[in-house]
């Protein structure tokens, strides 16, 4: 992915990684990256690289039923099967 697609979240660690794991729940994404630390700084930096050019007509979110179904074909694993 490109840096288009890096989704940059700056804030209190807890809520920094809440909110880069909603984004990772609605589009095509990485998951959240581990919180970067700055010395000194009490907010943490979380990073997730996420497909979010596609509208939602044209698939740039996931339908939460076949979520493991589309995030392996995203990352070229083979499908777990249908439930």
């Amino acid at each position: 992915m490109n840096d288009e697609n890096v989704i940059t979240i700056e804030g209190h660690e807890l809520a920094a990684l809440a909110a880069a794991q909603r984004i990772s729940e609605l589009f095509l994404s990485s998951g959240p990256c581990r919180p970067r630390r700055t010395p000194g700084e009490t907010e943490v930096q979380v990073l997730v690289h996420a497909d979010v050019r596609r509208s939602p007509d044209e698939g740039g979110y996931l339908d939460p039923r076949s979520r493991r179904r589309t995030q392996a074909r995203f990352f070229g694993e083979p499908a777990p099967p249908a439930e």
